[in-house]
């Protein structure tokens, strides 16, 4: 996606539309999906990428097949 738009949508909804996303591929049972769609888009933008100390939980949650752990984490995110 073009950074130009990314950058045009507010902090806030941008943070959203990301965790909706997650939760989306989360509904399908797909957690690679949700985990990397998250940390893509968070990443994506510098004002929204996580913190290492979140993205090393992720793989944490991730490895162990965690999803509920995963719908915590995105929650979270503010």
């Amino acid at each position: 996606m073009d950074r130009s738009v990314i950058a045009d949508v507010p902090r806030d909804k941008y943070v959203e539309r990301c965790k909706q996303r997650a939760f989306d591929y989360l509904d399908r049972g797909d957690l690679k999906g949700a985990v990397s769609s998250f940390v893509n888009n968070m990443d994506a933008r510098p004002d929204c990428e996580l913190p290492h100390h979140l993205a090393e939980l992720g793989v944490v949650l991730w490895m162990s097949k965690d999803v509920q752990g995963w719908k915590v984490l995105i929650e979270g995110i503010i």
